[in-house]
């Protein structure tokens, strides 16, 4: 009997037993939602910066013109940041190696996204403007972020998507 170097199932040949078999086409719906996912990211730092310069700006009158504060919410707006960044990462890098389970996680969080969007906007309307509520420049790429969100989610259910995952 032929002994193989790691245990007696590993066969010679490309990837052993773990090889995943071959990957399907890419198709032009998969790409369509990496571009989504990227937009996505794009406008999610976008209303960062926006909600960082407005938060400061908002600080800086309740103090009374001093920056106390804004110290806390540029930590606050790094930190919340590099955490998004991941969890885009966490979708975007194993669904363009055409995973089921990014895909999975990416409909999600993109589920996600689109209820708390939909409910902060809904807040910001009923609940009357207050010197610390949502300032109006935060409405555009929150309106933005909800559009492409929703968009994710109708691409991400369309056939040509799943029959590019493995």
């Amino acid at each position: 009997m032929t002994q193989y170097p790691y245990g007696p199932h590993s066969a010679p040949g490309p990837g052993g037993p773990w090889a995943a078999g071959p990957v399907p086409p890419r198709t032009p719906d998969l790409r369509l939602l990496l571009q989504l996912t990227v937009a996505s990211f794009a406008i999610g730092v976008l209303g960062s910066v926006i909600g960082y310069l407005t938060s400061s700006e908002q600080v800086a009158a309740a103090s009374g013109g001093m920056f106390l504060g804004t110290g806390f919410v540029l930590a606050s707006a790094v930190v919340g940041l590099a955490v998004n960044a991941g969890l885009y990462a966490l979708v975007f890098f194993p669904l363009r190696e055409q995973r089921q389970w990014a895909w999975i996680l990416g409909i999600v969080f993109a589920a996600m996204a689109v209820l708390s969007t939909v409910a902060s906007l809904v807040l910001s309307f009923a609940v009357p403007v207050v010197p610390t509520g949502t300032h109006p420049l935060q409405l555009l790429p929150a309106a933005l972020k909800l559009a492409v969100d929703a968009a994710w989610l109708v691409v991400a259910v369309r056939p040509g998507v799943r029959a590019a995952l493995r």
